[in-house]
């Protein structure tokens, strides 16, 4: 007989990584691997026919009967727009041409499966378990290889009406950090985009943000002003949000928001000096689940009411 009983096979699909999880009723993680997102042949899109997604469900319910565990659900995070009914509707990251969730119910039938945004699944995380469980709401922001985010409210993620509400990365970078730059806030403070500017700049080629951090702790200047351009254009957007939302809280999530460094540095001190001119501006938190508040916020999704098409919820 298993010692721990309701456990959810979660799945956190990003475009560098698939991390998979089994998550107990309360929020404990009790085992995790993950492995590298496969690149469709010929294309820039990940994991072609989630073939990785479906690889990444047979080991956890492998690794389950191992440990005697019982799996009762399934809850799935994917990098793309996804409709309040757990429905994907773009093709930005995933070389998708079935359904998530049809794909994860046929390695498991019968089993509950709940699919949605790994953004909206980060702050469901943090609201459940991690720094937000003390507000009722706040602004979930996450940055890692790319950049996005969610307002929860009642301790819910708000989808928006066609599940859209997430793209803060799309904003355009403020004149008053960069007036020349062209591009959108995710090309400019996300982890590749960071390491497209340093090289744009003439320095070798990077991968993403960490070896731009070495870079920068080493004395390159040009890695050190990307960083800090970097935290000071979203910073500023953070405080236009909160003027926007008036949130009781910010959360920044992500490999990248959730580590300390000069980008963070100088996106707390961009972010505290344009709140400061009113009383009482929203702490800006940090996300206490770390990499795995997608995860965890993932095997949350199953106690979400259902959403039919058309109508506001997950």
């Amino acid at each position: 007989m298993s010692t721990t009983t309701g456990v959810t096979a979660a799945l956190d699909v990003g475009g560098t990584k698939i991390a998979a999880g089994l998550v107990a009723a309360d929020g404990r993680l009790l085992h995790r691997h993950q492995t590298p997102t496969a690149v469709a042949p010929g294309v820039r899109l990940r994991d072609p026919g989630l073939s990785g997604t479906a690889a990444g469900l047979r080991a956890l319910l492998k690794r389950a009967a191992e440990l005697d565990l019982d799996v009762t659900a399934i809850g799935a995070g994917f990098p793309e727009y996804v409709a309040p009914d757990g429905l994907l509707t773009s093709h930005e990251v995933l070389a998708w041409d079935r359904q998530p969730r049809d794909v994860l119910a046929a390695e498991a039938p019968g089993l509950p499966c709940a699919t949605g945004s790994d953004v909206r699944c980060g702050a469901l995380g943090e609201a459940r378990y991690g720094a937000g469980r003390d507000y009722d709401g706040f602004l979930y922001v996450s940055l890692g290889t790319g950049l996005s985010s969610t307002l929860v409210l009642d301790g819910v993620p708000v989808p928006g009406h066609r599940g859209e509400a997430i793209a803060l990365g799309e904003f355009e970078v403020p004149a008053s950090v960069d007036p020349g730059w062209q591009g959108t806030l995710e090309s400019y403070c996300s982890g590749r985009g960071i390491g497209d500017r340093y090289t744009a700049l003439g320095g070798p080629a990077t991968p993403g943000a960490r070896e731009v951090a070495r870079l920068a702790t080493a004395g390159d200047t040009a890695a050190g002003r990307v960083l800090d351009g970097a935290g000071a254009a979203l910073g500023t957007v953070l405080a236009m949000a909160v003027r926007l939302l008036d949130p009781p809280a910010v959360v920044l999530g992500g490999g990248l928001g959730s580590a300390p460094g000069r980008l963070r540095t100088a996106l707390d001190h961009a972010y505290h000096r344009r709140t400061a001119a009113r009383p009482g501006p929203p702490p800006l938190l940090t996300a206490a689940l770390g990499p795995d508040a997608a995860l965890i916020g993932a095997a949350c999704l199953v106690s979400l009411p259902v959403v039919r098409p058309g109508r506001p919820g997950r």
